[in-house]
């Protein structure tokens, strides 16, 4: 006879959001960190730069999704928010493994980036308008990846962190060769 009356209770609530996956797998390897060698000061200071460049990336994204009426377009706009999420746990587990403590964006620069947006398009909503925005802030991206990747290379510690601004780079270009169908 099978008992009807067992409940497995080993099924995980799923979980909602990119953002919710990358702090849930930051929190498992911070159960596991050993701690590493300390970063040379070049190095801690290209990962946060990194991880708040991106942060601004991925909040900006975010914003904008609300503001967008086709689904073609907030696909494409989801698709880079979970680039962005994914990388962002990258460059943030590389700092707690090497002792330092990545730097949140501030709630005042997060609201004056939402109230950008808001305002930007409410004078124009349309898919050329928003794509253009999109495209102004990955070509920004570009620049600053660029820049950089150019300022560490060769530097101690910062090998892995160039590679993550040249493949941050290469994502944005990718990005606006995407966008441009919706101008």
């Amino acid at each position: 006879m099978s008992d009807t009356n067992h409940t497995d209770t080993s099924v995980e609530t799923p979980v909602e959001t990119a953002n919710e996956v990358v702090t849930a797998e930051v929190k498992v390897a911070q159960n596991s960190h050993k701690g590493g060698e300390p970063l040379s000061p070049t190095a801690e200071k290209l990962a946060k730069e990194l991880y708040k460049n991106l942060s601004m990336g991925c909040d900006t994204y975010l914003d904008m999704l609300p503001h967008v009426e086709d689904n073609r377009l907030k696909t494409d706009i989801t698709a880079a928010m979970c680039y962005y999420e994914k990388t962002i746990g990258k460059i943030k587990q590389y700092l707690l493994d090497h002792g330092a403590d990545p730097e949140e964006r501030g709630m005042m620069a997060k609201m004056a980036t939402k109230a950008g947006i808001a305002m930007n398009t409410a004078m124009d909503g349309s898919n050329s308008h928003v794509t253009e925005m999109l495209i102004e802030g990955a070509t920004m991206s570009i620049t600053t990846a660029e820049k950089l990747a150019n300022h560490a290379e060769g530097k101690p510690d910062c090998a892995e962190l160039v590679a993550y601004c040249r493949d941050w780079a290469k994502f944005e270009q990718n990005h606006i060769d995407a966008l441009k169908k919706y101008l």
